[in-house]
Parts: C-alpha cells; sequence; structure tokens
C-alpha cells in the first residue's frame, strides 16, 4: 500500500513504500531489472539439438534423438522458449522416423 500509516503509539505519521528519502526527503528512484521473456544465452544447445536431430535421421536415433529432445529442452529454458519447442518437436519427429528407417534398412533399431 502506498501513502502514509498514522502510528497510534507515538501519534506520528510513518511514510510505507514511497519513492520519497526518509531522512532527507528527496525523491529516490527505483531501477527494476527488465525480465527478458525471450532469453539469449549461449548458442551451443540449439547448435547440438539440430546437429544430434540431423544424425538421428540417419544413425543410432534413440540416442542421438533424446540427445535433440535434451538440447531443445535446455533451449527451452534457458534460451528460447518458441525455438525450443520447436526443436523438441523434430527431435521427437527425428527419433521416430530415424526407428523406423532403421528399422526398414536393416532390420535393427541401431544402425
Amino acid at each position: 500500500m502506498n501513502g502514509v500509516d498514522f502510528m497510534s503509539e507515538g501519534g506520528t505519521f510513518d511514510a510505507v513504500n514511497t519513492n520519497v528519502c526518509q531522512n532527507c526527503g528527496k525523491l529516490t528512484l527505483h531501477h527494476h531489472e527488465k525480465h527478458d521473456v525471450n532469453k539469449k544465452q549461449g548458442i551451443i544447445f540449439p547448435i547440438l539439438g539440430w546437429l544430434f536431430f540431423m544424425i538421428s535421421l540417419v544413425f543410432i536415433p534413440i540416442l542421438f534423438g533424446a540427445a535433440a529432445f535434451l538440447m531443445g529442452f535446455f533451449t527451452f529454458h534457458d534460451r528460447s522458449k518458441s525455438h525450443g519447442l520447436i526443436l523438441m518437436i523434430f527431435a521427437s519427429t527425428g527419433l521416430i522416423l530415424g526407428s523406423l528407417f532403421s528399422f526398414m534398412v536393416s532390420g535393427t533399431m541401431f544402425l
């Protein structure tokens, strides 16, 4: 609550949550850090995620598809929610398509 509260014990007024210094009476400015919705930290997670996605289409899809999904999750958490979500969707698709391709070509899931 912004404003002034009356203190019943001494009959004094006490400022609550104001932008005025209690000692000198000058106006104080509070600088709040802006929270960036679309974080832009490191680029290694997206790069590794897309690389693992491409590898998962051809070679050991279970391992590289899961790694791509994990990199997508880290991208979602640390960098960009939309980019991370897209990467996780592609990683899941790469895991499924790579597994189907591997099974059709060699009869095993580990080509």
